[in-house]
């Protein structure tokens, strides 16, 4: 034992110096106000490569088995989204990693393709809905304001055996930060009213403590996510290049899409996406803010 504790000393240490830890204690009090269940450990960082990087540290450590764990980043330099594309992450938005280990209130069979990205799209969308907002979910991990890209999301589980006994999430929330082209943040919409940031980074962490209990109501969780599901304006090329219609969701996470002929066929993020939405020109009351750092 001794020479693993005296490893696990060093790489903390290492982490420490290339990774200063700021105060949490802003999100945490964020958490009891908005009713934390989960007893939450933190590690927030000024600057980073990518908190899913140090999440991972972390976890291999022993961080995520023995409780919920979140690493928050003020920015990330190489932030990434689903197969590897980069994600713009500057001061003002939420850039977070989670791992918790697996509810025994949860059926595995329930996280076996995308029901876990669906909870969490899910109830990261009913947080937005309650600051009064009309999102959408872009399958298999965005959510939408208008025609813009608002959030995007990144799932994870380790498994030991072939079954999932660690989950993870990966999420960045424009806030009050610089947004690319196709992107909004959410104070160009709330103005005074968008939530700070230590509230906005604690409703993602809660986000993960919702989807666990929506996994346990599979029927009406696909029902949600089916009425906030982002519908192509009209056929599309599909996995073979010829033209489809989104039909909709399948309990699993799976897009249905329906061709010509009417044959009507399934697939999953790790073989197809949706492709960005059309864009129309910024109106000028989604002209960027100054961002906000409280």
């Amino acid at each position: 034992m001794a020479p693993q504790t005296t490893a696990t000393r060093r790489q903390a240490a290492v982490m420490a110096s290339r990774y200063p830890l700021l105060g949490c204690g802003a999100i945490a009090a964020a958490l009891r106000v908005q009713g934390a269940t989960w007893p939450w450990r933190l590690r927030v960082v000024s600057t980073c490569a990518s908190t899913e990087s140090l999440a991972q540290r972390w976890t291999r450590h022993g961080g995520g088995h023995n409780g919920a764990c979140g690493v928050v980043a003020r920015q990330q330099r190489y932030g990434r989204g689903q197969w590897g594309r980069p994600w713009r992450a500057p001061p003002g938005g939420v850039w977070l990693s989670a791992a918790w280990p697996l509810p025994r209130s949860v059926a595995a069979t329930r996280l076996q393709t995308e029901g876990l990205g669906l909870a969490v799209a899910v109830a990261v969308m009913e947080w937005l809905e309650r600051l009064g907002l009309t999102v959408t979910f872009k399958w298999p991990n965005d959510v939408l304001l208008g025609e813009r890209k608002l959030a995007g999301l990144l799932i994870h589980r380790q498994l030991r055996g072939g079954v999932p006994r660690q989950l993870g999430l990966g999420l960045g929330l424009n806030v009050a930060n610089a947004v690319p082209a196709g992107a909004v943040a959410l104070r160009q919409h709330l103005g005074t009213r968008t939530p700070s940031l230590p509230r906005a980074q604690a409703a993602a962490l809660l986000a993960c403590e919702r989807a666990m209990v929506l996994l346990e109501q599979p029927d009406a969780l696909a029902q949600a996510c089916q009425a906030r599901l982002w519908l192509p304006p009209g056929p599309l090329p599909g996995p073979t290049g010829a033209p489809v219609h989104v039909v909709g969701l399948t309990p699993s996470g799976g897009l249905r899409l329906k061709g010509q002929d009417g044959d009507t066929t399934v697939v999953y993020s790790s073989s197809w996406r949706l492709p960005a939405p059309p864009l129309d020109p910024v109106p000028p009351s989604m002209a960027p803010l100054p961002s906000r750092q409280d």
